[in-house]
């Protein structure tokens, strides 16, 4: 097979990403057929006069997102897509999440030496000054109105500035209109379930979730046969379940899904947009960690790819700032935005006006920006230091699951021994692990002993010697 993509070297977009979307754009639209396999790296190189390094990028994104795939000693091969949705006229759409503090079962009386949080960000990096500087820059005017309630929606300076930087991040397409800015992310999502409360009463959703939205679906009632767990696929969710079940909209983190860190594949991307439109049913992306992503650039936003206005976007800046600040927005469809000004719930804006005016201009300064490129840097760095650490520990008696995007991975080990025991014996050497069992929307769903391991907040240093510690504590 020959390629022959369109290449422009003085746009400002990097090669790889033009060469990716080519690819992309190919598979979707049928060109490449599924199962045809790719040129070679050094083929495709020596024909488009390239480095080998964009060409290597491109296709590594591309897999990651599973629109090929690779098959041992053979090649890569474009994935088996759903037909293409028919194009519409282009218009304006309608063109934890924050984990809480897990219930380890950490019997230890004293701080534990290390503490994998997963919740936790490298709080040493905050660029308090610039933000102290940029409050009190908020304070300034006499009779600021930020010091009053604000807007319910959100004020619109910021919300201006988020439907921006989701363009640009996440590829999210929106209009300031369409964002509600609430005060985490669980107070977004309880906002969401009461603007759909009569319109959907059968929610689908992952297996395993945060524990909080757990208890939030179970408040709205999504629970026993009107929510339906959808099992866990190393591609993402199974679809199987769904198509039968009558669910009207579906809980997702396809970025990185939590707690697992599978990507949704392209193909499931695809299919879950159909079953929207020809469903009327809304797909609720929390995009989870979607900033964080090493060895290639973020996916893209489900969203990003909604022609129909089915998908409802959520997202926090508890990640990239800190958790404190409770900034977090819903990217709603025209539809919903439309309830949510005709008062369909009981929302009472809490995200502080000072702290939103604040982000805005950390925002409108560049500031936001230089600050995620300095943390990507930083986050990937630890990344690697806690797999090379695993590695050298562990050799080929631990499996780690989830890794390349997020600030957590869960680790499985073969021992057989039991969740519990883990979390158990680490504490007993000093180490705070976290359960995954507790994520389950089904209580019997085994565990096998796998545990999380949270790396923000802990220096190079303490993740090498928390690893030595679980080492010394789990190995025979």
């Amino acid at each position: 097979m020959f390629l022959t993509p369109k290449l422009d070297h003085t746009s400002g977009e990097a090669l790889y990403m033009q060469l990716y979307r080519s690819i992309r754009e190919d598979m979707l639209q049928g060109r490449i057929p599924a199962g045809a396999r790719l040129p070679s790296i050094r083929s495709l190189c020596r024909r488009l006069s390239l480095s080998r390094t964009p060409v290597a990028q491109a296709y590594d994104q591309l897999q990651a997102e599973g629109y090929v795939i690779s098959k041992p000693r053979s090649g890569l091969f474009a994935a088996e897509l759903p037909p293409a949705l028919p194009s519409k006229p282009k218009r304006d759409i309608p063109t934890p999440s924050l984990p809480e503090a897990a219930e380890a079962a950490n019997t230890a009386e004293a701080p534990p030496l290390v503490d994998f949080g997963y919740a936790a960000v490298d709080l040493k990096s905050f660029p308090a000054v610039r933000w102290r500087r940029l409050l009190n820059r908020s304070l300034q005017a006499e009779a600021n109105p930020i010091l009053l309630y604000g807007n319910i929606q959100g004020e619109p300076g910021l919300r201006e500035q988020i439907a921006s930087y989701l363009h640009q991040t996440r590829g999210v397409r929106c209009k300031p209109e369409q964002i509600v800015v609430g005060a985490g992310t669980y107070h977004s999502l309880d906002l969401l379930l009461q603007l759909l409360e009569g319109e959907v009463d059968i929610l689908a959703s992952e297996e395993s979730v945060n524990t909080g939205i757990k208890a939030l679906f179970r408040r709205f009632g999504y629970s026993g046969g009107s929510c339906v767990p959808l099992p866990l696929e190393p591609d993402g969710v199974c679809l199987s379940p769904l198509r039968a079940s009558g669910a009207q909209a579906v809980y997702l983190t396809p970025s990185h899904q939590f707690p697992y860190g599978m990507i949704l594949s392209a193909a499931k991307r695809l299919q879950l947009l159909q079953w929207a439109e020809s469903q009327n049913g809304y797909l609720i992306e929390n995009d989870y960690d979607g900033e964080f992503r090493y060895g290639g650039a973020p996916i893209p936003s489900l969203q990003s790819m909604d022609q129909s206005g089915r998908v409802i976007y959520l997202g926090t800046f508890s990640r990239a700032l800190t958790p404190s600040f409770r900034l977090s927005y819903l990217v709603l469809p025209w539809q919903l935005v439309r309830r949510f000004k005709q008062g369909e719930h009981s929302y009472d804006q809490l995200a502080s006006p000072l702290f939103q005016e604040t982000l805005r201009l950390f925002m409108e300064s560049g500031e936001l920006e230089r600050h995620m490129r300095r943390m990507r840097t930083l986050y990937e760095h630890k990344h690697a230091v806690l797999l090379d650490a695993l590695r050298d520990s562990f050799r080929d008696r631990l499996q780690v699951i989830g890794a390349g995007s997020g600030l957590h991975v869960l680790v499985k080990l073969y021992t057989g021994t039991e969740e519990a025991d883990l979390i158990l014996k680490a504490a007993r050497s000093g180490v705070k692990v976290y359960p995954v069992s507790v994520y389950a929307l089904t209580a019997h769903k085994k565990t096998e002993g796998s545990v999380l391991l949270g790396f923000g907040g802990l220096d190079t240093e303490d993740i090498r010697t928390g690893v030595r510690l679980l080492a010394q504590a789990w190995l025979p």
